[in-house]
């Protein structure tokens, strides 16, 4: 009986963070937060990059 209701509960909190996740206006801070790892920092704050060799 417990197990069912944790399964239940889980179940829900799951489907809640889903839909939270897939909001339409959510999308500007995801892209964002998923650029990060290729953005450079100083690009951000307008400074120019110097071209590697």
């Amino acid at each position: 009986m417990v197990s069912g209701l944790v399964t239940l509960l889980l179940m829900l909190v799951f489907i809640a963070v889903w839909a939270w996740a897939w909001q339409p206006r959510k999308r500007k801070d995801f892209d964002e937060a998923a650029r990060l790892a290729v953005d450079d920092g100083d690009q951000r704050a307008g400074a120019r990059q110097e071209p590697r060799a």
